[in-house]
């Protein structure tokens, strides 16, 4: 073999190894490039996200759907201020603004709120995250201050509320606490002349004036539905809500129920309960199917259980008539125990001065409340019916809410029919279970 021969053979292996090494390379800068080029993608859509709110750039965000999510937020704050046992006397001041961007517009409100004695920054943040729970277009947030908390809350990326709550410390004797409202009393009017030039921090909205803080709640229940059809087809024409409570297997019972619950009305069963004596009922006038007193447990329970199942779609319970099973504390306990059970609440419609309903139900730590003022129990007359509501439309000032109840008479009908839109602008008529308080006494009254 030639000496050029060997040469060139030699040589070949050398040829193949430096053509990998080449490919080698090749592979290694394309993955180096896309690992900067995926580097600085990401870089980018974490600026992207940083700096545009998608929920501002999406189409769906309107001034109508702002004003929509507005109203609902201030209906949950509400609730959530009942549920922290928060009244009007507690809430010192709430501006409201107008707002604009994007060609979106809605109003924010700034409200400051002394906290009751007892509660603290993590009541406030547990309830006001209960009551915004599933809520997906909003979006909270909390600055802790020590003496004071501050909630946050954004609809569709718009910052809409700002509520400050100035705290107080738990065990805080009576005397301080007295001393500390007069003082904030006698300030109160100059701090609020100086806040009503005041805008929001980042905006010169323009203030819209307001007279006060949350409307009072009125919640206003019509027992004995379910005998005819005229007055519960007259009832849901009227402008702002009421609860039904239908008496149980009434040839009307399922249609006043059904027609309730396709207007989003709440509904209630009106069990019957058996009455004193003395107040010129008799146990038959209650209904066949009444719990009565001389009754064993099971029986009792047995006709609960047929009275609940006789009326569709119910949230709720209140007693009819009862007056003598109403005073039984161990009777009850057993009823309201399966009221419970079955996730139901329990008004206590109070004919009786002696009921343990609402007491019975609080030990439970059921979702309760008690009747406030009968509407048309001494009178059936408009003008008497349309007095009993201002006097609950006045309580419900005094204390934050009230309850009513009466009946489908034409005359309370048509009093209703009147009134309510007349008393719009001082409280807000609401369903009973947004009254409701759970496991303690939220006022006297």
């Amino acid at each position: 073999m030639s000496k050029s021969t060997r040469n060139s053979k030699s040589g070949r292996p050398k040829r193949k190894y430096g053509g990998r090494n080449k490919r080698e390379g090749r592979v290694l800068a394309l993955t180096l490039t896309f690992f900067v080029v995926l580097v600085l993608g990401l870089y980018a859509l974490y600026q992207l996200k940083n700096n545009i709110s998608p929920d501002k750039t999406s189409p769906a965000v309107t001034t109508q759907k702002m004003s929509g999510l507005v109203k609902e937020a201030d209906h949950i704050i509400a609730g959530a201020f009942f549920d922290l046992g928060i009244s009007i006397k507690d809430i010192e001041s709430k501006k409201i603004y107008k707002k604009e961007e994007g060609g979106v517009r809605w109003e924010y409100k700034d409200i400051r709120v002394h906290a009751p004695e007892g509660v603290g920054g993590k009541d406030i943040k547990d309830v006001f995250k209960k009551s915004f729970s599933g809520k997906n277009s909003f979006k909270r947030e909390f600055r802790d201050s020590g003496d004071s908390l501050t909630a946050e809350l954004k609809a569709n990326g718009y910052k809409t509320h700002s509520i400050k709550f100035e705290l107080r410390s738990r065990g805080t004797p009576p005397d301080k606490i007295a001393k500390a409202e007069k003082e904030a009393g006698a300030k109160k009017e100059p701090q609020q002349a100086q806040e009503s030039i005041a805008t929001p921090e980042s905006d010169s909205g323009k203030e819209k004036p307001d007279h006060g803080a949350y409307k009072p709640r009125v919640a206003i229940i019509v027992d004995d539905i379910g005998m005819s059809k005229e007055p519960i087809d007259k009832l849901l024409e009227l402008p702002a809500p009421v609860t039904f409570s239908v008496l149980p297997n009434l040839p009307y019972s399922k249609y006043a129920a059904e027609m309730a619950r396709n207007k989003g009305w709440e509904v209630m069963l009106h069990l019957p309960m058996e009455p004193m004596e003395s107040s010129g009922y008799t146990a038959a006038d209650a209904g066949k199917d009444a719990l009565l007193v001389g009754l064993p447990k099971e029986a009792v329970l047995a006709k609960l259980d047929k009275n609940l199942s006789s009326v569709p779609y119910i949230k709720g319970v209140n007693n009819h008539m009862g007056s003598k099973f109403m005073e039984n504390e161990e009777l009850m306990e057993v009823v309201l125990e399966e009221i419970k059970r079955r996730g139901l609440f329990f008004i206590d419609s109070l004919t009786s001065s002696g009921s343990v309903g609402y007491k019975t139900a609080l030990s439970l730590g059921m979702k309760t409340g008690k009747r406030d003022v009968f509407l048309d129990n001494s009178s059936k007359e408009v003008s008497y019916v349309k007095s009993q509501i201002e006097k609950l439309v006045e309580l419900s000032e005094k204390n934050g809410y009230a309850i009513g109840i009466c009946h489908p008479y034409p005359g309370t009908v048509q009093a209703l029919a009147e009134t309510i839109p007349l008393i719009g602008s001082r409280v807000d008529l609401v369903p009973v279970s947004g009254v409701l308080t759970q496991g303690r006494e939220v006022s006297e009254r």
